[in-house]
This record gives C-alpha cells, structure tokens and sequence, in this order.
C-alpha cells in the first residue's frame, strides 16, 4: 500500500555578492513563531487531552504513558516547586540521564518558566572514566541544581569534586547520599501553575535562553551554546512549513541522546510542536542495543524514522533476513531522515528496494545538515531525493553564505532566525565564531551537486577545520581519505586517523575492531592472546595492507596516497578527547596524545609496528 507524500519544489534565491561568495534563501518567509516553546504543550493538552504523548519502557518492559494532559500537569508542578526555590535566573538547571519522562518533565518545566537546561551526555558519566567532561561542563554553566538519572551511577564521578551550592536529585538511589534529593521532591501539590510561575511563563521572550548546549567537543573541548526559545520555535516552523505532510498523526520511536542538537531539538521539539506520540527507544544501533531497538520497531510501527548512517546500515542488515522487522518498519512510514553524515549508496539502494517490496512504492529519503549552534536545522531535503549525498537547501528564517576557504574548498556560514549568539562564559570562541556580517562560520565545507542547477541542493564537503597541509604545501582533504578507508575497512576497523601536518606523505593510524577481527582470524586469535601480538600477525597485516592498497589504486597523488600504517589496540579515550560522545573522532586530539606513534610512522627505519602499504 502506497504511503505517498506531496512533495515540494525546491526554490532558492541565489545571489553573488562581494569577494566570490554566493548568498543562499529560502522564497517562503518564514512563518508566525511562539515567544514560549512550551506553549505548544499547552495547546496540545488542549487540543488533544488523553492521546499519549511520551511513552518508555518500564523496568517490567510494558510501556508507561504519559498524556499530554498528564504531561502538562506534571511539568507545571516542578516548575512550581522551581518557582518556590527562587533559583538565580542565570544559572541553568543540568541534567545527566539517559532519555526518558523525567529527563523530558525537567527540561520542559525549567524552559517554561525562562530557566535554561542543560543537558550532559550520559556517556561522560557512564563510559568515560574520569567524569572530567561533567566537571568542565558544570563549571562553564555554572548550574545551580543538577538532575541526575542514577544516584549509584553518576555519584562516584561527582564526589571527586568540591560543587559548592550545587544543588543535586536523582531519579533513583537518592537514599544512599546524604547530599542528594529524590527526584519526587521537584513536584509541588498543584498541577497548575502558580501565579508566580504563570508570571514567570508570560515573562518568556524569544530571546529567553532555553538550553545550554555543549557542543560533541570534535575538535576541541565541548563549547557552551546558547539556545534560544526562538532559536528552536523558528527552526520548527521552517521544517513544518517545507514539511507540510508532518503532522498530529506522528508515531515514532526514537534513541537519539537528548544531550545532542538532533534528538534533543530536531526530534523532540517537532513531536512537542505537531502532538506526536514519542516512544523513549531504549536500544541504539550498536550490537548491545540494536535487538532493544528491533523489538520497539516491531511493536510500535514508526510513521517517520529518525537515525545516523550506521544506524540505517545496521538496520538494513538485519531487514534482509528478518522479514517481520522489514514489514513492521515500513508499513506505516512516511519517510526517513538522515542526518550526520553521509548515507552510503548500498544501503541507501537497499532501503528503496525493500520499501517498494513493502508499501509499493519507493520511501521519500530525506536529509539535512546543521550544528548545535543552529538549534540545529540550517538545511534540508523536501524534495525527491535521488542522491543520498543531497544535505539539503536552507529552511525559511536561514540563509547560507558560501565562502571560499584557503584550502581550495568553500566554507558554509549561516546566518538566521535559528542561529546562536555564541557560547556562555567564553567571550573569545564567540568572537572567533562568526564573520564581519554576522554569519556563523561552521567550518564545514559544502559545494553544489550541480553548479548549474543550485536548486538540485547542497553536498556537505568535510570539516575544513580537519584539512591540512603536506610539508610540500599541497593541501590534504581529510574526510574523503577516512570515508574512503573505511568504507574499504569496516566492519574490521573503527576508525582510521590521517597522519600528520608538515610530514612529507600521509600514513594511516588504524583503529581496529579487535572482537569482530578474532571472528574472522580464528588461528591468529587462538595463537596470540595479546592483542597487540595478534595485530602484527602477518593475516592481520596483510588484510590492512590491501584495505590502503585497493585505496591507492584510486588515489595516485601525494596528498591523496597512504604510504604507511600502523594498527592500534587501544580505543580512542573520550576522557583525553579523542572521541566524542558519538564515536566521532577528533583527528587532531588523536595526533596530540599519540605523538610517539606520530613519530613512529614517520622514523627512518621502520619499527616492526609500522609497515609500508607497497612491501614490494
């Protein structure tokens, strides 16, 4: 059965202007914004009373359900109690849980009433070892209250540090802490808000911080964004205006982290704005959590699916030999987004192949691109999508700058309704962060699918931040060479890191993927139980040595050939930020806490763990 949209057509107005840049806007005008992000929840507690509004698992594995009546109700009690605190306005309220109703009544209580929220990544608490990233986003912020999931989990990380008036509650496990107040304690008796917190509601302008949000930390440490109501309300109301088919139908299932732009803004503000029902996904698309995931899918029935790449490759892998997943997930689907990266064009086929097989039609693929200084929407596909690497063209209230870089590439800069003022507390990154006219300076670089047709959209071109220069002066390109590697490499390797500024060639450090290699060398695994051993075995090796030749036998240049390599065994640490809480990795951190491998790769004899990629 056919789930057809009505798309739009792409319309831009392109312009040149001074210094070789090319202005780009949307023609529709952007429409009538709320001052309060929140008044959607009003009047969707109006307007739809009992539907169910946020849904998660419980600890039995049935579904809890909050209305959005209930949801409005116990928003307002906490932000009673709140009100009653007499919090400093300055000082937001952080949160670090995993998603779930409590993290969503907090944030929707705090912004309601003109106190911002911030939310830290759950896994700087639950993967990192040293918890140094709460610490350094608790300092910067300068939160008053902090509420945490659980108090079992996260307060081994924070007892290591003097937190003054910090004020904490927890979700669970509060009893165990003499500093720490069960999350219960944040509802007042009334579930209608007080005068002074109705006060405190009217009082909310556009300009009203409703987040501070750390940036992923991908090329330095996490930077504080300040997050506006209508930085979020206006990039909403461009998405519903070009996504007119979006609507109060909407039932999905979703685990993107609220800590970040995509699932705590793009998701969950547009379930907020259109009355959707929002199901908590307690899976993700890593071998641990993708069954959690394939369960939900199954049982909830999703009308629009929201991931990463490897979240849709993952999931195509298992739709292939799992015929009840690949009926559930596209019965009653709309669409599917994309956002992050780049959708690989194996995948992408075989996600419209199986879409017709099920509906009778082709899936709309949709994408956008943004940053957390964007809230986070500055582009998007609203047409028939038939190049997985189209990001889009603004959205209404956005217009892109397109500024030639040094590198030879050209810069995005965005400017806009939905776009931040700059980071709290760090006066020099926001002067840095934006240009003479006022645009934001990304540092991503994009170019036009077709030149001659800009309406055909955008491609995102690698971070221009990342590029670098050989000791010959020629530039190097960072992200093709790693999308190229890895996609020759996976799933046998994590990620692979382009060595090294002002070296006369490039060499390749190579993340790997110890478990998944041992599969496919038995013998090398059963004759080496170090990994370091088992990484030299000759197999190993010469595996890794094809994956870097079959790249150069596409890639003759100086600036785009690997003449060496080495295979690393340990993981990148996100507490010496080489990885970010997404798995992204910041290339350059790498090279910095690395430097004797750097200079390894690069010695005049070869040690026996670096080899040559042509050993002819």
């Amino acid at each position: 059965m056919s789930r057809s949209i009505q798309l739009r057509k792409a319309e831009m107005d392109v312009s040149t202007v001074a210094g070789g840049n090319l202005i780009i806007r949307n023609k529709v005008p952007l429409g009538k914004c709320p001052d309060n992000l929140c008044e959607w929840l009003h009047s969707n507690a109006d307007k739809f009373g009992e539907k169910a509004f946020l849904r998660q698992r419980n600890p039995e594995g049935a579904w809890h359900s909050l209305s959005f009546a209930e949801t409005l109700s116990k928003v307002n009690q906490i932000s009673n109690r709140l009100v009653e605190m007499e919090l400093d306005e300055s000082r937001p309220i952080a949160i670090l849980a995993e998603n779930s109703i409590n993290f969503a009544l907090t944030q929707l209580a705090a912004m309601q009433i003109g106190l911002a929220v911030t939310p830290i990544s759950f896994a700087y608490s639950a993967v990192s070892q040293t918890g140094g990233h709460i610490k350094h986003i608790l300092d910067v912020s300068e939160a008053s209250v902090l509420v945490m999931s659980d108090a079992d989990l996260h307060m081994p990380k924070l007892m290591q540090w003097e937190l003054g008036d910090l004020r904490l509650y927890a979700f669970s496990n509060s009893e165990k802490y003499s500093e720490v107040q069960p999350f219960e304690n944040l509802f007042a008796e009334e579930a209608k808000l007080s005068p002074a917190a109705q006060k405190r509601f009217d009082a909310v302008r556009p300009e009203t911080l409703g987040k501070v949000q750390f940036t992923s930390g991908s090329t330095n440490l996490p930077k504080g964004v300040k997050v506006t109501h209508h930085m979020m309300t206006s990039n909403q109301v461009g998405i519903g205006q070009m996504w007119p088919f979006v609507g109060e139908a909407e039932v999905i299932i979703d685990w993107l982290p609220w800590n970040h732009t995509f699932g705590g803004n793009f998701v969950s503000n547009m379930m907020l704005m259109h009355g959707g029902t929002f199901h908590i996904d307690n899976g993700n698309p890593t071998p641990l959590g993708l069954e959690k995931t394939i369960a939900n899918i199954k049982e909830v029935l999703p009308t629009i699916y929201f991931s990463v790449p490897r979240g849709y490759t993952a999931l195509c892998a298992k739709m292939k030999v799992d015929e009840e997943l690949k009926q559930a997930f596209f019965k009653n689907l709309k669409f599917i987004f994309t956002a992050a990266a780049a959708l690989d064009q194996v995948t992408f086929n075989s996600l419209k192949k199986m879409s017709v097989e099920v509906r009778g039609d082709e899936i709309p693929f949709f994408a956008g691109w943004g940053t957390t200084e964007t809230a986070p929407d500055a582009t998007l596909v609203y047409w028939p999508m038939l190049d997985e690497r189209v990001i889009g063209l603004p959205i209404p209230g956005v217009e892109i700058k397109m500024t030639p870089d040094p590198s030879g590439k050209t810069e995005l800069r965005v400017r806009g309704a939905c776009i931040s003022s700059g980071y709290i507390n760090n006066p020099e990154a926001t002067s840095a962060a934006f240009d003479e006219e006022g645009f934001y300076k990304t540092q991503d670089g994009g170019k036009f699918l077709d030149p001659d047709n800009p309406e055909a959209g955008l491609l995102f071109d690698g971070r221009t931040a990342e590029d670098f220069k050989l000791n010959s002066g020629t530039w190097v390109f960072n992200s093709g060479l790693r999308n190229s590697i890895n996609a020759l490499g996976q799933p046998f390797m994590l990620e692979v890191v382009v060595a090294a500024p002002n070296r006369p060639f490039l060499a390749g450090m190579v993340f790997t993927n110890i478990p998944v290699l041992r599969n496919k060398f038995e013998a090398a695994a059963a004759k080496h139980a170090e990994n370091d051993e088992f990484l030299q075995n000759a197999e190993i090796v010469d595996f890794f040595r094809d994956v870097f030749q079959q790249h150069n036998s596409t890639h003759k240049g100086s600036s785009t050939r690997f003449e060496r390599f080495t295979l690393l065994s340990e993981a990148p640490r996100i507490d010496k930020n080489e990885t970010t809480d997404k798995g992204y990795i910041n290339q350059m951190a790498v090279l910095k806490q690395r430097e004797d491998i750097v200079e390894k790769l690069y010695a005049e004899t070869l040690p026996d763990d670096v080899w040559e990629v042509n050993n002819s």
